[in-house]
Order: structure tokens, then C-alpha cells, then sequence
């Protein structure tokens, strides 16, 4: 009887979810509540199933554990790099590194729109392989736009193109990756590397990248087509008001500092090529190499009190733009944590009515594609959104045994990687960036999703299916 009651409870939870964020509710809060609705069952369970001569108190501490300390705890690696990541990204913005880049790539181009907004577009999609987070977005947005609209180009292909080519990087991305490898249900699979996934997955992603970069130019070119006010003359930009070091120029050789990350990674990966077993070096000593030489190059180095003053500025800068990230991705773990304690019950209700999903990798290949505008709104395919709730009942079906990380279980983590980019990132106004644009060019939210969705919806159909090739097929 308690099984199905609690069954009904987190269904009941689980689709009041699924409608919370889906109507806009605070995405923290829901996973909280959520998760402590989950952990109560699980408890209640505990205790009833408890056998005789078990200490209560014990077993009962031991869930609370898991959620409440386990699940935070065991995210402080993803933490670390998220932060470091951010910290780049600022370093980038703060130095002025970025600012001169996008100032030097627009001189190139000239008066010529459609080569403007494609070279600053791969640009971009290259800056964010390397940089993170919510605030060196719209720091970057915040120099790319203006310079869109003062030369007449429309807020569709301004705004649209903009936030594409930061989603086009973010596959490769060390902080986005970190989100995955170190979230309890897939940490699995990237530390134990089964079946050579690790392998399977860098291809897939740098894949991904590029399919992504192709229709981006699509996407640009046509909607440049299409714009009627096209303006061939006008204003370069100048050093920008005020005297703060993100609006100095610096010189062109601080330019490949932005890609140390990557190049460091690629380095090993094609050395690896041709001597194997090389050992790659960290993502968070790639970033800390970028910072000291985003640091050095720029002359912040040279004394102690400026050394001092801008570390503490950009680590200050960069910590506070993902505050509230790290937090929700916490209170995700916690939520994780408490869906993997309530898995028995789902188990014992649904019996062997969801093995078809493991059993048939091709259709939830097709599921995926089909649906993609479902991880808009925060959706059932938004793992970062209600999403999640539906990540965790699959996963307890998939991961009933050890043996089902090897079958279609990998092939779940890549199609959730894929919808927050191809889809949440391009063309949803809840991702805070796109909202930012959105309000900062004054384009409507539908107009914005009009736009977009289709390419995005192409892009997630595309990478989906790489999914399946590399991940399934190989």
C-alpha cells in the first residue's frame, strides 16, 4: 500500500514540476522542494522497510547523507572548474583582451556586413570554447551588439547570430563539460571511461561544434538576405568611454590567450595520435595558465599592488557571475541524489514496462529529434530545467545493473548534453543571456523564438544523430 501511495506522491510531484517550470517558477526553488518531497519517501521507506534489529536512526541519517552532503560534496570538483572557468572569461573581459579582438576583427572586415557579422560570429563561437559563464556573455554581448546596430544590421540577425555563436562553443566548453562529468548520474561514465566513452565523446563534441558553425553561417547569410535595411556606412569604434582596463586596446600577441585552454587540450589529443597514453593536462590548469598570461600580457603583472588588484578584481568578477549557477547546480545534485533513493519504488511500479527505452536506442534517438522544442521553457528535455525529473526516472530504469552503463545509458547523457545548446542556448528566452539580448535590443521574446527555433531545432536533429554514431553506432 505504501508503494503505491508513494508512487502516486511522486507522480504527483513530478509532473507539478515538469508545470512549475514550465510557467516560469523559480527553477532553485522547485528543485529544493521536489527534493525534499523525494527524501521524505524515501525515508518513510527506509523505516517501513526496515529490517529488525536495524538501527532506525541510523538508516534514516544515512538518506539524509546521501542528499544533503553527499550530493553537494560530490559536485565540488564541477564547482571548482566552473569557477576557474568563469574566472578566465572575466580575465578576458577585465584585461580588455576580448574587447580588442572583437575591435580588431571589425576593422578587418570593414564596411561589408555579411563578412562583419560571420567573422565576429566564429570568433565568438571560438572565445566560448575557452570562456564561461553567464556574465562574460553578456560582457561580450555588450561590445558585439552595439557595433551590430550601429551599422544597420536588424535585431533578428543581430541578436540571433550573437547568441548562436556563443552556443557553437559551449560543446567543447571545460565548464559546460564539467556540468556532466561531474553530475551523479553520468560521473560514472567519464571516471571509469567504459567502453572508451571518454573518446567517443570529445569526437562527438568537436563534431557537434562544427555541424553547429555550419548552420550558424546558414542561418547568418540567409537572414542577411532577408534584411531590408541594410546600411553600408558607418561609424568605427572608438577606445570607449571612461578609462577602465575593458575598454583599453592591448596589444594584438594577447590574442591567442583566449584559445591557451583549447590549444593545451588539443595539444595532447593529436600528440596522442601518433605516442598514445599521454596524459592530458587538467582543465583547471588550462584556465589558471590562461589567467597568468591574460594577467601577464597585459602589463597586470607588473607591479605587486596591480598583480593584487586585478587578480582579486577578476576572481571577484568571475565568482559572482556564477553565484547563482553553482547554487542551482547544488540543489540539482541534491535532487539527483534523492531520485536515485526513491528509484526502488519506481521500479517496483513500472516492473518491465519501461525496458523497451534500453532496448531501442533508435527511437529515443527519433523521440529526441522529433520533440526538441521541448527543452524550451525550461521542458521535459532541458535537463537543467524540469527535465531532470524525467533524466531521473529514466536513469533508474537504465541504470537498474552495473552492465546497463554499457547499452543505451551513455546515449541518454549526449542527448541531454545537446538540447541546453542546440536548442535552450540559440533560441529560448528563459536562458538569462538570451533574455539579456532580448531586452537589451528591444526584440520581442516570439519574434526571437520565431527566428531561431527552426535552425536550432535543425542543429539539435543533426548532433542527435551524430549522437547515435558515436556514442551507439560505433
Amino acid at each position: 500500500m505504501f508503494t503505491i501511495i508513494a508512487g502516486i506522491i511522486i507522480a504527483i510531484s513530478f509532473f507539478g514540476f515538469i508545470y512549475y517550470c514550465a510557467k516560469g517558477g523559480n527553477l532553485l526553488l522547485g528543485l529544493f522542494v521536489t527534493t525534499l518531497i523525494w527524501t521524505t519517501i524515501s525515508v518513510l521507506n527506509t523505516v517501513i522497510n526496515a529490517a529488525p534489529g536495524d538501527s532506525i536512526w541510523n538508516l534514516v541519517v544515512a538518506d539524509l547523507s546521501t542528499v544533503f552532503h553527499d550530493g553537494p560534496v560530490e559536485y565540488g570538483q564541477t564547482t571548482a572548474i566552473i569557477i576557474f572557468a568563469s574566472w578566465f572569461g572575466r580575465v578576458l573581459v577585465d584585461t580588455g583582451i576580448a574587447r580588442s579582438l572583437i575591435k580588431r576583427v571589425v576593422e578587418l572586415a570593414g564596411d561589408k556586413q555579411l563578412s562583419l557579422v560571420l567573422i565576429v560570429s566564429l570568433v565568438n563561437a571560438a572565445l566560448f570554447m575557452s570562456i564561461f559563464g553567464p556574465g562574460s556573455v553578456i560582457a561580450m554581448g555588450s561590445i558585439i551588439l552595439p557595433i551590430y546596430f550601429s551599422i544597420g544590421i536588424n535585431k533578428q540577425l543581430a541578436i540571433g547570430s550573437f547568441v548562436m555563436s556563443v552556443a557553437a562553443g559551449m560543446y567543447v566548453n571545460g565548464g559546460y563539460v564539467s556540468q556532466f562529468s561531474g553530475h551523479a548520474f553520468f560521473q560514472p561514465l567519464f571516471d571509469n571511461d567504459i567502453n572508451g566513452f571518454n573518446t567517443k565523446f570529445n569526437s562527438f563534441t568537436w563534431s557537434a561544434t562544427i555541424v553547429h558553425l555550419i548552420v550558424l553561417v546558414a542561418f547568418v547569410i540567409f537572414s542577411y538576405n532577408k534584411t531590408k535595411n541594410k546600411v553600408r556606412t558607418w561609424k568605427a569604434m572608438d577606445g570607449g568611454s571612461g578609462t577602465s582596463d575593458a575598454n583599453k586596446d592591448v596589444a594584438a600577441y594577447t590574442f591567442i590567450v583566449p584559445f591557451v585552454p583549447v590549444i593545451l587540450s588539443l595539444v595532447v589529443n593529436l600528440a596522442n595520435i601518433w605516442y598514445g597514453n599521454l596524459s592530458s593536462f587538467s582543465v583547471i590548469f588550462n584556465f589558471i595558465v590562461g589567467v597568468f598570461l591574460g594577467l601577464l600580457l597585459t602589463g597586470n603583472l607588473s607591479t605587486y599592488s596591480r598583480a593584487v588588484e586585478m587578480t582579486q578584481k577578476t576572481l571577484h568578477n568571475g565568482i559572482s557571475d556564477v553565484a547563482l549557477l553553482i547554487g542551482m547546480l547544488l540543489t540539482l545534485n541534491m535532487f539527483s541524489k534523492s531520485a536515485s533513493l526513491i528509484s526502488p519504488i519506481i521500479s517496483t511500479l513500472l516492473g518491465s514496462s519501461l525496458n523497451w527505452i534500453g532496448d531501442n536506442p533508435l527511437i529515443i534517438v527519433v523521440i529526441f529529434m522529433v520533440l526538441a522544442p521541448l527543452a524550451l521553457f525550461r521542458g521535459p528535455f532541458m535537463i537543467w530545467g524540469s527535465g531532470i525529473a524525467l533524466a531521473s526516472v529514466v536513469s533508474a530504469v537504465l541504470t537498474a545493473g552495473d552492465a546497463s552503463l554499457t547499452g543505451t545509458f551513455p546515449l541518454l547523457l549526449v542527448l541531454f548534453y545537446v538540447q541546453p545548446v542546440g536548442m535552450v542556448a540559440n533560441s529560448c528566452p528563459t536562458q538569462s543571456w538570451n533574455l539579456w539580448a532580448l531586452s537589451y535590443g528591444k526584440f520581442e521574446p516570439r519574434e526571437f523564438i520565431k527566428s531561431n527555433v527552426l535552425w536550432s531545432w535543425a542543429i539539435v536533429a543533426i548532433n542527435i544523430l551524430l549522437a547515435y554514431y558515436f556514442i551507439v553506432a560505433q
